[in-house]
This record gives structure tokens, C-alpha cells and sequence, in this order.
């Protein structure tokens, strides 16, 4: 069957040939397991006060119910209990984060000891404050003399990523500014203490530390790879709502110095969302039906609406910033990932670097033997988990971007996995060692 037939007729998608049923809904085959673009709703009232426990039995349906963020949840934090034995890290807001707690809580995690939910919470709610602040787009200055680095995937490898914050990057400060380029979770079994260091860096210095979304930042991905199943173990599963919404309000690109265009994955897609059974066969006619005659601005995508569950028929542009791939031959194709996501071509990437006066990008997204490659023209992955799933056999890199003379000169810094606790890639995932009985 094809995905046109099924996928789309089903997700009532308004584009030729499939039928429309007005279902909302699109079923995606993927990794041998069902997976299910999620359209948002409204906050449902019940759920102002926090203390709904409510269950995620429904994920195979089409809506999703936002978790409404008000007094009412950091009241039921600040209630939450600190356990007596706790020998780590207090937290009493975003002025608590200094050097000494973050190095307290790097090898805090080192021993596997666990943050106190009541601070897990509160740090999210106070991150989540930070990026209701940011925009969609983010331009970060880079005078010249200075850097930047720029962090590719993590997913959740904890002992590969506190090697490369102690011995390849050093921690993020305003002269040493870190870009996070999406993928903190899943998959690894450590994405709950990975996401939380990442936090308290963006609280200890918020103008230094900027992230972007990638596609493991969205509830689509998290209850199949892993990172909803070790929150709910690690903690409860209404901190997973709390993580799902700070995930809506990260940023999906960032330029730099106006010349570097930053994003998880991609560029934007071809304007008439084709996707027809036949574009997978030959995606060489593909390129001649997928098209975009208009280039989108950077004005534009500042103006997007980012706070969503990505998916395609309501938040195309989102779904190319987080799910779309670099290919060799020109113009737009399908991906092999999943429906409605879509390839591009260096001609593509040209057009809309040229458009915007951007001289390259940085994405990251897909494993890369040596941690990062220039896998088109001007457009160059960086990957940072190494052995990635402890079978890629992968090295890590990361980008350091250097104002030179008003050239963001880049260098790339390649580091390799690091010994970890026998605790294997996936834990977490359904049907896995540490997944919940249910």
C-alpha cells in the first residue's frame, strides 16, 4: 500500500491525488512502528491547577492536549518535597545557578544521583519564562575576535556529552557562547540529565547559551524513542507536559553575525506540498514538479509561528527546520524518513542562502562518519553524539565559528565516545529494559 493511498487519505490532506477525509490525522511507518503527526488543542481548564495525572493512552490520536503553565503548576512545585539525603545542588531560582552549581551537578549526574523533582520543575518553568522571550528566529551577534560553537545531536549520551562540555568545548559563558542545535533526548538513556544541564547552562547565562529545535524536541518522537518513558520513571509523567511545552517555544534557526544560517535540519520546502505514490521511484521528476519560485525571508520566518506539535498540514515550514535532509541532485525530492518531509538540492540551498545574503549553513540531523562533512555546497552537518545508539561507530564533532577580520571562520573539533555504564542505547523505548510496565 502506499503512503498516498493510506497516509494521506487518512490525514484529510486538501492536496491532489489523495481523497480528503478531514481526519487531521497522519499515520507514518516508520522504524517498523506506527508513528502519528499530532495536531494541538486547546489547554483543556481541568488541567489549570496542575494536578492532572492524565494519561497518554491516547497517543495514537490526532490531538493533543497542551498543558496550561500558570501559578497554579510552580505553586505545586515549590510544594514538592526535597528528599532529606540529597547531597547536591540546591536550586532557588535562575540567580542559584552559578559555576559551582554547575559543576556540582555535572558530577552529580557522573554518580547517576538524581535532581529533585520539585528543581527539575522549577528549573523547566523558569527556562520556559527565558524562551517565551526569544524569537523563532534568533540573531546572535559575533563580534569580530570572537566565537562561537555550535553543538550538533546529543540524544541523551550523557557521558559522551560531559566530556565534550569539560574537554572539548569547556562550559558555555558570554566568552564562550554554545549553540545547541536540537536532539538533546531520546533514544539515550540519559536525555533527562543531558536536557536538565542544558537548562541550567541557559539559566546561568541566558545571553550565552541559545538553542534550536530539533525533531527529537516534539511529543511525536519522545513517546517512541524513549525520553517520555524515562521522565515518567525518573519522575512523573506530567513533567514530561512541562518539557513538551518548553520544547514548543525553543527557536527553530538562528543566524549569526548575519551571515551563518543555523537550523536542526533544513531549509524551506517546495511551495505546493506535493506527494504522490510515484516521487519515491523517481525522484529525478520529482525536482521538476517540487518547486519554489518565492524564497522565504528571514523576516518570515521570525513571523512563524513556532509554539506547536510539528506537523505537516498545519506547520510546514516547521517540519523543513526539523526534519529535512541535503541531497546531491537539484531541486526538491521525498524523503525516505517520513511523508510529507522533503529533501533539497544545492541549488536549492544556494537560492536561499543568496536571498537572504547568508554565505553558509550549519545543520546537523544525520550521523556523519567523521562527526561532521560539508555534505553539499555551503551546507555543512555537525553531529555531536558519538557512536551514536553505542553501534554507529561515529566520531562527534562540533563547529567553532571565529570572527576573523568580519568572517565566521569554522573550524571543526572532533571528539570520540567515552566508556558509560552498562545501561544500553534505548532503555527507555517501549518493550525496552527500563520502559514503565505501562
Amino acid at each position: 500500500s502506499s503512503f498516498c493511498s493510506k497516509g494521506l487519505a487518512m490525514a484529510g490532506m486538501n492536496r491532489r491525488p489523495c481523497a480528503s477525509l478531514g481526519l487531521g490525522l497522519l499515520v507514518v511507518w516508520f522504524s517498523s512502528s506506527v508513528l502519528t503527526w499530532l495536531v494541538p488543542t486547546s489547554p483543556d481548564p481541568a488541567r489549570l491547577a496542575g494536578h492532572s495525572q492524565s494519561s497518554h493512552r491516547g497517543r495514537t490520536h490526532s490531538r493533543v492536549l497542551r498543558m496550561a503553565v500558570g501559578p497554579e503548576l510552580r505553586a505545586y512545585a515549590q510544594g514538592l518535597p526535597v528528599p532529606p539525603d540529597y547531597t547536591g545542588p540546591p536550586y532557588a531560582g535562575p540567580s542559584s545557578v552559578n559555576d559551582a552549581f554547575v559543576d556540582h551537578l555535572l558530577n552529580m549526574y557522573k554518580t547517576q544521583a538524581k535532581l529533585p523533582m520539585k528543581y527539575a520543575y522549577l528549573m523547566a518553568l523558569d527556562v520556559l519564562d527565558l524562551l517565551k522571550q526569544e524569537k523563532t528566529l534568533q540573531r546572535v551577534a559575533v563580534p569580530p575576535g570572537s566565537k562561537i560553537t555550535v553543538v550538533g545531536d546529543l540524544h541523551g549520551q550523557y557521558f559522551d556529552f560531559v566530556h565534550m562540555i569539560e574537554q572539548v568545548t569547556g562550559k558555555p559563558n558570554p566568552q564562550n557562547p554554545i549553540l545547541f542545535n536540537g536532539d538533546f533526548v531520546d533514544r539515550g538513556p540519559w536525555s533527562v540529565e543531558v536536557l536538565l544541564c542544558l537548562y541550567a547552562f541557559k539559566l546561568q547565562y541566558p545571553m550565552a547559551v541559545h538553542f534550536n529545535r530539533g525533531n527529537h524536541e516534539s511529543e511525536m518522537t519522545n513517546y517512541q524513542y524513549g525520553f517520555a518513558n524515562e521522565v515518567k520513571v525518573k519522575y512523573e509523567e506530567k513533567l514530561m507536559e512541562l518539557f513538551s511545552e518548553t520544547f514548543r517555544y525553543l527557536p527553530l534557526a538562528t543566524v549569526l553575525e548575519n551571515q551563518v544560517f543555523v537550523s536542526h535540519a533544513g531549509v524551506p520546502g517546495p511551495e505546493e506540498r506535493l506527494w504522490e505514490e510515484w516521487m519515491q521511484k523517481a525522484p529525478d521528476e520529482a525536482a521538476g514538479v517540487l518547486k519554489r519560485e518565492k524564497q522565504i525571508s528571514l523576516a518570515e520566518i521570525e513571523a512563524t509561528n513556532r509554539v506547536c506539535e510539528p506537523n505537516p498540514m498545519d506547520f510546514p515550514l516547521v517540519i523543513d527546520f526539523l526534519w529535512s535532509d541535503p541531497k546531491g541532485a537539484n531541486g526538491y525530492g521525498p524523503s525516505t524518513r517520513v511523508p510529507m518531509v522533503y529533501t533539497f538540492g544545492p541549488d536549492v540551498a544556494q537560492r536561499f542562502l543568496q536571498a537572504n545574503n547568508l554565505k553558509y549553513m550549519l545543520r546537523s540531523h544525520e550521523t556523519k562518519s567523521a562527526g561532521w562533512q560539508e555534505t553539499i555546497p555551503n551546507v555543512i552537518t555537525v553531529f555531536s553524539a558519538p557512536n551514536y545508539i553505542d553501534r554507529a561507530g561515529n566520531m562527534a564533532a562540533v563547529a567553532v565559528l571565529t570572527n576573523q577580520g568580519g568572517n565566521l571562520d569554522k573550524q571543526f573539533v572532533q571528539f570520540q565516545h567515552q566508556p558509560h555504564p552498562d545501561i544500553e542505547s534505548g532503555a527507555y523505548m517501549k518493550g525496552k529494559s527500563l520502559a514503565p510496565a505501562s
